[in-house]
């Protein structure tokens, strides 16, 4: 048990000072790490989250404006203070109508005490609390440890561990495989969610072995939550225990090592990219050009993992091809998988040849007869490119009816052209799955490109974001000194006026739409895509200015634009 908000309030000292909440209600759950006072205006620069602030009010609130109540209080929700006590016997004896809006409105509990008692005693009592709670806390901890260590020493199956935790924690525990599927399972069924009702609360324990998944635990929490020490404990001597019962399938080891990208998070050495190209070809999934990752979560594995593998094979879907694949791996409450949907055949459309070299510069000539004909057709792309389209399509719709299930959420790539972007992508994808700010929403189907501006952020060396993103962008699909790069430079410079473009590299509209059908082809991204294009454009942008830093500075000139 952790002390919250609302356990200060019935704290017997604090009650004494007859206390009401008067903004923040909802957010009164939060756990409270410390009490402390200080009236100091910046104070949060001596915080570091989770405090009860305690103030006497007068001194500080009696001298500021609204302008600065309101920073004020943004400065104690962005230090992640647990709320704010207020003493409202003197002086000040309202909380600011400033202060309650902006309380509200940043989620901070505030608290008006209305009899006076002396701070040092109201810190005394709580923090006392606090530390007698850790102790009990570590107590319990301990001695559940030990416990556990000593019960599961006789288990001689998967079967065993189920049971020996439910008799444990006298809970449902339900047993996966890295499949997904039920290998133990003890205790009454977990109640799965419906209309009127979500899903039963569960804590689920991702068991890895070597670095990767072997197992997932489900265990309900009918008569306590288990915290976080708790949930440690348990998953360090489950997996002491689990590896010699559960046996982790080489297909999904592979599978698992691919999903996870690269060793730094973001992009993907050579060597790496070549390890995961022969993993994928012995996992069967060598055509990387129609392969889409993607991750789904759940509140609970147990309600939730039967019906989420019916949506992705595609049960009920009259386009479902023998030859779509969906290769997936169970970690903790996530499914991490790629999708790769039956190729559709090349299309044989106005703009299907536009990924072939003889029409990238053609109708270069200002005024040529073509350029009264914007080609509607020219953005199709290749065959290819629309192959990927599709795959991609099918993915979210697949992942759609996924969202629609009760207590699920789930985040979607896209086809690329090579490994090296493909791990890349699994990496942003790892990200955006267990970042908590960048977390989708239960019933959301979510682009992982969305995720991106906050992975590149947490990049420290601005060299390295840079190169991330253009890794993740471009890839090898362009070369390096291909009008292409140019092309989609000069789109950056006139925010996608494809008359000014024309203009700056001195080519036909025509020659234009020929470059933009073949980049779509190269990268799987049209110009319609408003998510992936303007990063493929910044990409682009940084990529020249990095090749233009790399010449000798007696030998750069002005660049010419058209190729």
């Amino acid at each position: 048990m952790t002390l919250t908000m609302h356990d200060v309030m019935t704290d017997p000292m604090f009650a004494r000072t007859d206390p009401t909440i008067e903004a923040g209600e909802a957010d009164m759950g939060g756990t409270v790490r410390w009490a402390y006072t200080n009236e100091r205006y910046d104070i949060a620069s001596f915080l570091s989250g989770g405090e009860l602030v305690i103030i006497e009010g007068s001194a500080l609130l009696g001298h500021m404006g609204d302008d600065e109540i309101i920073r004020y209080v943004d400065t104690l929700v962005d230090a992640g203070v647990a709320g704010l006590a207020i003493e409202l016997v003197e002086g000040v004896r309202r909380v600011p109508k400033a202060m309650i809006a902006r309380a509200d409105e940043r989620g901070l509990p505030v608290i008006g005490m209305h009899r006076r008692m002396p701070f040092i005693d109201l810190c005394q009592s709580i923090n006392t609390s606090i530390v007698k709670d850790q102790l009990l806390v570590q107590v319990r901890t301990d001695t559940l440890t030990t416990t556990m260590r000593t019960r599961l020493a006789t288990a001689r199956s998967a079967q065993d561990v189920a049971k020996i935790l439910n008799e444990i924690f006298g809970e449902s525990v339900a047993i996966f495989d890295s499949d997904g599927l039920v290998i133990a399972h003890c205790g009454p069924s977990i109640r799965p969610a419906d209309a009127n009702h979500p899903a039963e609360r569960t804590l689920v324990l991702d068991v890895r072995k070597n670095g990767g998944p072997l197992a997932s635990i489900e265990i309900t929490q009918r008569n306590r939550l288990a915290d976080g020490r708790i949930a440690g404990q348990v998953d360090e001597v489950i997996r002491q225990v689990l590896p010699a019962f559960v046996q982790t399938q080489p297909r999904n080891a592979m599978l698992a090592h691919v999903l996870q990208g690269p060793a730094n998070g973001y992009r993907a050495g050579e060597q790496e990219a070549n390890d995961a190209a022969a993993m994928l070809q012995a996992i069967g999934l060598n055509d990387v050009k129609h392969l889409v990752p993607f991750a789904i979560g759940m509140d609970s594995v147990s309600s939730s993992i039967d019906a989420v593998s019916r949506c992705l094979s595609g049960d009920g879907e009259e386009d479902t091809s023998d030859e779509d694949t969906v290769a997936d791996v169970l970690e903790g409450s996530m499914l991490f998988g790629l999708y790769a949907a039956a190729d559709g055949g090349d299309s044989k459309g106005p703009g299907s040849g536009a990924g072939s070299g003889s029409d990238l510069d053609t109708d270069t000539n200002p005024g040529s007869a073509s350029d009264a004909n914007p080609g509607p057709a020219q953005s199709a792309g290749t065959g290819k490119a629309g192959n990927r389209g599709d795959t991609a399509t099918r993915l979210k719709r697949r992942l759609a009816d996924v969202a629609a299930l009760p207590g699920t959420w789930c985040i979607y790539g896209r086809a690329v052209p090579s490994v090296g972007m493909l791990l890349d992508e699994c990496g942003l994808l790892q990200f955006a799955a267990h970042d908590a700010a960048a977390m989708p929403g239960t019933g959301t189907v979510t682009n992982l490109l969305a995720a991106a501006p906050k992975r590149l952020l947490g990049i420290e060396r601005t060299r390295d974001a840079a190169s991330a993103l253009q890794s993740l962008m471009l890839g090898d699909a362009l070369p390096d000194q291909d009008p292409l790069i140019r092309t989609l430079e000069a789109c950056f410079d006139v925010g996608g006026n494809i008359s000014k473009a024309c203009e700056l590299l001195g080519i036909h509209r025509q020659t234009l739409y020929n470059r933009l059908a073949k980049i779509t082809g190269l990268t799987g991204i049209s110009k319609e895509d408003c998510m992936a294009w303007p990063l493929l454009l910044c990409a682009a942008k940084l990529k020249v200015a990095e090749l233009q830093a790399a010449e000798p500075a007696g030998s750069r000139q002005q660049p010419t634009r058209s190729a």
